[in-house]
């Protein structure tokens, strides 16, 4: 899933689930429906870098063109701007240009109060972009008031009755930036190749050539010795691989060789194997 993409839709609150109608659902219906609707900013103005909003199309959407008197010190300004808190994108649709945007929240790297505005810092780079290629820019949310997926229940800047997750002493723009936040939580960065994952397994890149444990046309060459005779691999990983003393198991996911006479049958006489008398009849008798 990309970092930015643009808006195939005009969002509207009836398209996503309200944050007080989700909490009142039992957990095996979390996961059904739309996304939740955390908090809705309409009319807001925001401010990023002239070069990015240039760059990326879809934040294009929010202004297509863009007024020499409205860009000031490499940044511009845009109005009329609403913005939706989800449970799955934070998304921008400008009421002007019919257009918008949305960003993944791993792709939020920083998310801070600065003044009267909410300020992220994204990073739309792939995931194998090199340190030194990474392009992070700084967008900052002015945001006048705020709403929670119905019209009746809103909020604006220095309202004084804890309303919709305000408190006496807190405005939109706390709010705005709690909103974030919290769904920033529940979509946390992808774990990287390597790094160990919720259960504290190694995560493996399971589109690397045989990390699934598949001989395929691509890594064939990995199985076969010169003389065209298949043999194992050293080192081979196999996902989910356990530890365990015992010949044949998987040692830290490395296939350890059978013993000897492995896959061979033997007779009881070999096993050592001896019978009480009673077993004997019943193994011998009608």
């Amino acid at each position: 899933m990309a970092a930015l993409e643009a808006l195939d839709f005009v969002p509207a609150v009836d398209k996503f689930t309200p944050l007080s109608q989700h909490q009142e659902q039992t957990p095996g219906t979390f996961f059904d429906g739309p996304p939740v609707l955390h908090l809705h900013a309409p009319n807001t103005h925001i401010t990023l870098p002239l070069a990015s909003h240039q760059k990326h199309q879809p934040l294009k959407n929010l202004a297509e063109t863009v007024n020499d008197d409205v860009a000031q010190e490499g940044n511009v300004r845009l109005a009329d701007v609403d913005v939706w808190v989800t449970s799955k994108h934070l998304i921008l649709h400008s009421t002007n240009s019919n257009g918008g945007c949305r960003f993944t929240y791993p792709a939020i790297t920083i998310t801070a109060i600065d003044g009267d505005a909410v300020l992220l810092e994204l990073n739309l780079s792939d995931a194998d972009t090199a340190d030194d290629d990474i392009e992070y820019f700084q967008l900052k949310i002015f945001a006048t008031g705020v709403q929670h997926g119905a019209s009746d229940a809103q909020a604006t800047a220095g309202s004084s009755n804890g309303t919709n997750g305000t408190t006496s002493d807190n405005d939109a723009t706390t709010a705005l930036y709690k909103a974030i936040a919290d769904c920033q939580e529940l979509n946390p960065d992808p774990p990287m190749p390597g790094e160990e994952g919720e259960d504290g397994e190694p995560v493996f890149d399971e589109t690397a050539p045989g990390a699934t444990g598949w001989i395929t046309s691509e890594n064939m060459d990995q199985f076969m010795d010169a003389d065209g005779n298949f043999r194992m691999p050293e080192g081979v990983t196999f996902i989910g691989g356990e530890s365990e003393d015992q010949e044949g198991a998987t040692t830290e996911g490395v296939q350890a060789p059978l013993g000897e006479g492995a896959g061979r049958t033997r007779t009881a006489a070999e096993a050592g194997v001896e019978r009480e008398d009673e077993n004997k009849w019943r193994a011998t008798g009608d």
